[in-house]
């Protein structure tokens, strides 16, 4: 259909993972709003700021939308989403009072609302670096009512893994829980929520911890409900999720409220798995719940959803976590700005300004101006790494460092029995080295192996087809997540290409959803899944 390939094609060039519907619902939101801002438009579509403003300048492309004090349907446009999208109805249906959130601000709680409003202006500024943004008091407010209006503040024991918003403020002022703890990274937050705690002599628990490491056993099954509102990355979710599995009372009916952003569907999908394999069942989601000061390329906006745990619940993240969490990990780029004065300043996370807040404090290098500053050009960190990354075959000199990379595959595909005797190690790659020594290779950055593929040539037993398989591909902890394993794995599809192989086999553990969403990311797909059950054997 003509209107189907349109979409795709703007949806390819914006580089849009929701594909044709994003751009439909996009078109929809311009439909019914006659005109409407980018952030607005953003928040409508569940779409970050910058994904939005590409595939607008997609659409001026095509003819359909033009910019005048927002974006507008041209002429041609609106005969597109009348005649070809079958567009008709202009109103939108949902509720003016609440906008969707099922919930609203009472007027006997709008005292509570401006008490809010004077503690939450107290907050310490807050640290991109590790993801922090506050939420509106408002925001706060609506958290405290929905956790009271589901049963999950009267009498509840309740912990809040992070609380740069304020929350754990309205919780009190609700007067409804029994106990009150909050674990934060962050002295500033913890001393802020304490000194309004004790004005309104709240008895709170504020702990400093770091989520990277096991909760204190004093916390364990101790909590009905938990709420946070981590990092909005993977490898965040999976993490506090756990802690918060890890500190909620045994058994079924225990509740996790969860403050995410709204992700494309493959990310979202992982989201999903993570929470169903942990034993969670999702009973809401509110979407653009939580509204947020200065969350731009979010639109200020995520959801919440409610979660419960059930006899099968467990955590996936046990001891130590050391992994990449944080956005600024995951994601490293250097932004430039050009101040009014001519000179240009380079901010991100190896600079000397890691932020643009830091640039907005700290001003120009030059001329000392904290204003003014136009973004000339954003980069990648891993782009450059990756062109520096080379490939060769194992040595025996490069054994110490491939011995911790197979001993860490070893514990994350068979976590109850792993294998990591040094002895069997040294015995399977020396048969490797004997038998098929192209098949080991190592990835190099700057003189320092960064990486392993441990490659082999098979045959089916079933089919007698000649197939690739990938026993083994690690990325050194400290650069993953940086594109360095999807570089690895385009080479080991080359190695069983040059050997005439057309199909590629890998196995992934069930829990390792990170490898997962990878492996999906780069066209593999599930074909088998092995189903084990422990039997009781009798003595």
């Amino acid at each position: 259909m003509q209107e189907q390939k349109l979409l795709d094609i703007v949806s390819r060039r914006a580089d849009l993972e929701e594909g044709a519907e994003g751009v439909r619902s996009l078109l929809r939101e311009v439909y019914r709003s006659k005109r409407i801002g980018t952030k607005e438009l953003a928040y409508r579509t569940y779409l970050p700021v910058p994904v939005v403003a590409a595939v607008r300048r997609e659409l001026e492309k095509e003819g359909l939308i033009k910019r005048d004090r927002g974006a507008v349907l041209t002429n041609e446009g609106l005969r597109f989403v009348k005649d070809q999208l079958g567009f008709i109805y202009e109103d939108r249906v949902v509720c003016p009072t609440c906008n969707g959130k099922t919930i609203t601000v009472l007027k006997r709680f709008m005292p509570l609302k401006e008490q809010l409003e004077l503690k939450l202006a107290r907050r310490p500024k807050p640290l991109p670096e590790i993801d922090q943004t506050h939420g509106t008091p408002e925001t706060a407010l609506l958290r405290a009512l929905i956790m009271l209006e589901k049963g999950d503040l009267e009498g509840r024991n309740v912990l809040f893994l992070g609380d740069d918003d304020f929350t754990s403020i309205a919780v009190g002022l609700m007067k409804a829980a029994r106990e009150v703890s909050i674990i934060d990274i962050d002295s500033r937050v913890l001393n802020a929520i304490e000194e309004s705690a004790k004005n309104e002599g709240f008895d709170y628990s504020c702990i400093q911890h770091d989520l990277r490491d096991p909760l204190p056993e004093a916390l364990l099954n101790r909590y009905d409900v938990v709420f946070t509102d981590p990092p909005y990355t993977l490898n965040g979710l999976t993490l506090f999720l756990s802690r918060a599995v890890t500190s909620l009372r045994r058994g079924p009916g225990a509740v996790i409220y969860l403050a995410f952003a709204h992700q494309p569907p493959r990310r979202m999908l992982m989201a999903q798995k993570i929470i169903n394999t942990m034993g969670l069942i999702l009973t809401e989601r509110h979407l653009r719940f939580n509204r947020y000061e200065g969350a731009e390329i979010l639109a200020n906006t995520t959801s919440l959803m409610r979660l419960e745990t059930t006899d099968q619940s467990s955590p996936l993240v046990v001891g130590r976590f050391d992994g990449k969490l944080y956005t600024g990990e995951i994601t490293r780029t250097v932004r430039t700005y050009r101040c009014r004065c001519g000179e240009s300043v380079r901010v991100g996370a190896e600079e000397q300004l890691q932020t643009v807040q830091d640039l907005k404090r700290l001003g120009c290098v030059k001329c000392g101006k904290k204003k003014g500053f136009q973004i000339v050009e954003k980069k990648k960190l891993k782009d450059d790494m990756l062109r520096r990354l080379t490939l060769r075959e194992y040595k025996w000199s490069d054994f110490p460092i491939v011995l911790g990379f197979e001993r860490e595959v070893a514990e994350l595909s068979f976590p109850s029995s792993p294998i990591l005797d040094e002895k069997i190690h040294r015995l399977k790659l020396e048969r490797a080295v004997s038998r098929n020594p192209e098949g080991l290779k190592v990835a190099v950055l700057d003189d320092e192996v960064a990486g392993w593929l441990w490659l082999k040539t098979e045959k089916d037993r079933s089919t007698d087809e000649r197939f690739g398989y990938v026993k083994s591909i690690v990325v050194r902890k400290n650069l993953r997540l940086q594109g360095f394993g999807r570089a690895l794995l385009k080479e080991a599809e080359k190695h069983f290409h040059r050997k005439g192989v057309s199909r590629v086999d890998l196995i992934v553990s069930a829990t390792n959803h990170i490898a997962e969403a990878f492996f999906e990311g780069a066209g593999y797909r599930r074909e088998h899944s092995t189903m084990r059950k422990r039997l009781m054997l009798e003595d």
